[in-house]
């Protein structure tokens, strides 16, 4: 405890005292660099009036000196000789006493005429001095720094008038030198040195005070020189105890012939920083020490009580005390053992109910796991015994449970179900393409109320059809848990219904039909007599009554019709009782055995499963197995195969003829079982609409296929059981 508050207060302090130091250094590094960029600005200024205060001096000094009405006039004779004796008194005086070192005299329109400090130098045009040329153009006076053959110097150029005539100009100059430097550097304790300008990037050293490295600063002056501004250095790499500035200095025109370097030693500074830095560094490891004493003290004197409370806290969590705790002041710590001593009271109560609740633990145990246990067993008892699926499926698919009635309605194993995820999706909901999307999307999309037809394939095949009733499980963010819910078996149901529909559309149309059929008989009779007996009142050449015979054929034809429409539809109540369909076709087949021995058909009987036996009309089956197989042996070629397959289950049986009949089309397959009459009055298409009552009353249904063009399937599907049991 007592470190945990001593940490954060000393990390505190820590983190405060040298945030101080920082900000404090920080401050007062940038107030030293912005004091030192002044000062060694203003010692750049002050260099630039010293520049200006000798080019004024030279300017009064040429002024003052052609204002002398001797040099005026010797200067307007051009009395070169007198004039220089003239003026060397006053140079000589002026060089020793301000250091004059120029003295020239200029004659229009820009010639030099007399060099005092070089006599022997006279005579050039000097067109490249500009200040000489707008003082010979304007009459007034100029000062510049400014070069010239004697080097660059600091010049004052005034004109010279006799008797109100400009007659030249007289120039004064100061050097711009190691020797003004120097003067500089004593008075202000700078170091000074001036690059001349030779060219664009191209500088020489002119003079100086302390050596330098001319390559280091040799990019820096091109910068200067053409941006012309002012560059300040605070101690820049290879100079680190040293301010420097790098000034452009200007002529007479205003463009720059040189660049000056001006260094201020800043060790001074640099100690007094470090001295500061030390003290300021003392006095914050100073603060930190008497902030961890002065924390330690406080944490002392708040942890003490708390760690005697915290140690008769332990005991009685460890239950080795008993009686209540010294009462305190009423301050935090008096309302924490007050809190201490409530505790305790309510754990002794506490530990007296549980000792109490011990003691009848067991015996409630017992009871409670003995209705817990005989509930699971009810409850399991109760859906494995149901008789229907129930199921539950979570939200990726997987199929967490099904009950044993899954096992015996499809065949699929538990293991084979249970943990799949892709059983549900595929067995069950009949998902063609596999993905990942939600189960409510795959098995019930668009149902609301999850309630859904199933038709579904056991493990063998055989199609079943189940309700399906789902009950969504939701978690608190709308999201899908799981699926319960159960299948109800309606496969049954489902096939009699259909059966039902099937006997209700045979008995209307039948009823129909019959009415059909009455109807037209009795016109038919009248017809039919009335047309014999018009034949035979013909002669037999005549041939009026070949065309009698005609109508009496078709009348024969329709009557022919008539009566499989009035046989059809003739209702006869079935005579149920077990047939075994093997004896009746080959008893049908034994009736058709001259036909087939003389058409050479080869028979081919097969059976599939268990004797094929079913509730049934013995006498009208045969009759309907009879009309179908004689038909077939009617139309099969000679010398091909009848191929007679029949399988059985405890559902329904199937019998199919397969054998070859040419000349077949769709027409026909669809008018198969349609009243007709083709061929002789004894053809046997005539009894095939009756094949098909009778099948449809026991429950059935027939279907006609073509395999390859020439191959004709029937296929008989008779129940078990038929519908009208």
């Amino acid at each position: 405890m007592k470190w945990k508050l001593l940490i954060p207060f000393l990390g505190f302090a820590l983190v405060g005292t040298i945030t101080l130091v920082y900000v404090g250094l920080s401050s007062q590094m940038a107030l030293i660099e912005g004091h030192e960029r002044k000062e060694i600005l203003n010692v750049y200024k002050i260099f630039l009036a010293e520049i200006q205060n000798k080019e004024e001096l030279a300017l009064s000094i040429a002024a003052t000196l052609a204002e002398e009405t001797l040099i005026q006039e010797l200067l307007a004779k051009r009395a070169r000789a007198k004039l220089l004796t003239a003026i060397a008194p006053v140079y000589e005086r002026l060089n020793k006493s301000c250091g004059l070192w120029i003295l020239n005299f200029h004659i229009p329109p820009g010639r030099s005429f007399l060099r005092v400090h070089a006599p022997q130098k006279w005579g050039e045009m000097i067109a490249y001095r500009r200040s000489v040329s707008d003082v010979m153009k304007s009459g007034r006076g100029r000062r510049a720094l400014e070069w010239g053959l004697s080097g660059v110097a600091l010049r004052g150029v005034s004109p010279v008038y006799f008797q109100s005539k400009l007659v030249g100009a007289l120039e004064v100059g100061f050097p711009f030198g190691k020797e003004f430097l120097m003067r500089l550097k004593r008075a202000w304790g700078a170091d000074f040195i001036v690059y001349e300008k030779k060219g664009e990037q191209s500088f020489k050293r002119l003079e100086g005070t302390v050596a330098s490295d001319f390559e280091a600063i040799c990019s820096r002056l091109t910068s200067v020189v053409q941006n012309g501004t002012i560059s300040i250095f605070i101690s820049p790499p290879g100079a680190p105890k040293s301010s420097i500035l790098l000034g452009p200095v200007k002529d007479y025109h205003g463009e720059v012939i040189a660049v000056v370097e001006i260094h201020i030693d800043r060790s001074e500074i640099l100690a007094r920083i470090s001295y500061t830095r030390r003290v300021m560094f003392l006095v914050g490891a100073m603060g930190i020490g008497i902030s961890f004493l002065l924390t330690w003290l406080v944490a002392s004197i708040f942890v003490r009580p708390i760690e005697q409370i915290v140690e008769q806290a332990g005991m009685i969590a460890e239950g080795k005390r008993e009686t209540v705790l010294e009462a305190r002041p009423m301050d935090e710590m008096g309302k924490l053992t007050q809190s201490l001593n409530q505790m305790l009271n309510s754990l002794k109560e506490r530990q007296e109910k549980i000792e109490e609740y011990a003691r009848t633990l067991e015996s409630r145990v017992r009871e409670r796991t003995a209705d817990l246990v005989a509930s699971e067993e009810k409850y399991r008892a109760l859906v494995e015994h149901l008789p229907l699926v129930v199921y539950r499926i979570l939200k990726d698919g997987t199929t967490e449970f099904v009950n044993s009635y899954f096992t015996e309605k499809l065949g699929y194993s538990a293991e084979e179900v249970v943990g799949n995820k892709r059983f549900w999706r595929e067995v069950i909901c009949g998902e063609q393409e596999g993905g990942d999307r939600n189960i409510l999307d795959v098995c019930w999309e668009g149902l609301s109320e999850f309630r859904t037809e199933r038709m579904v394939k056991d493990k063998t095949g055989r199609e079943l059809v189940f309700m399906d009733r789902a009950i969504p499980m939701w978690d608190d963010q709308g999201g899908l848990r799981w699926i319960d819910g159960i299948m109800v078996d309606i496969t049954e149901q489902k096939r009699l219904q259909e059966r039902a529909l099937r006997a209700e559309e045979i008995r209307i149309v039948g009823e129909i039909s019959a009415r059909f059929a009455h109807e037209l008989r009795n016109p038919l009779t009248i017809a039919g007599g009335f047309a014999r007996r018009l034949r035979d009142s013909f002669p037999p050449n005549d041939p009026k009554r070949k065309n009698a015979d005609i109508i009496v054929h078709q009348i024969l034809r329709l009557e022919q019709i008539l009566k499989v429409m009035l046989s059809s539809v003739k209702s006869a109540p079935l005579c149920l009782g077990d047939v075994d369909l093997e004896c009746i076709i080959r008893y049908c087949l034994n009736d058709l055995n001259e036909i087939i021995e003389a058409k050479a058909i080869k028979i081919e009987l097969s059976i599939a499963g268990e004797r094929p036996c079913v509730l049934g009309d013995e006498d009208l089956l045969a009759k309907a197995f009879g009309v179908l197989l004689e038909h077939a042996v009617a139309v099969i070629p000679e010398g091909e195969v009848l191929s007679i397959t029949i399988h059985h289950n405890e559902e329904e049986s199937l019998i199919t003829f397969r054998h070859k009949s040419k000349g077949l089309t769709q027409d026909d397959l669809d008018q198969f079982f349609l009243p007709r009459a083709l061929g002789t009055v004894s053809s046997p298409f005539l009894d095939l609409p009756v094949a098909n009552v009778i099948i449809h009353r026991h429950g059935g249904r027939i279907k006609v296929k073509l395999e390859n063009r020439d191959i004709l399937v029937v296929n008989i599907y008779l129940p078990v059981v038929p519908l009208a049991s």
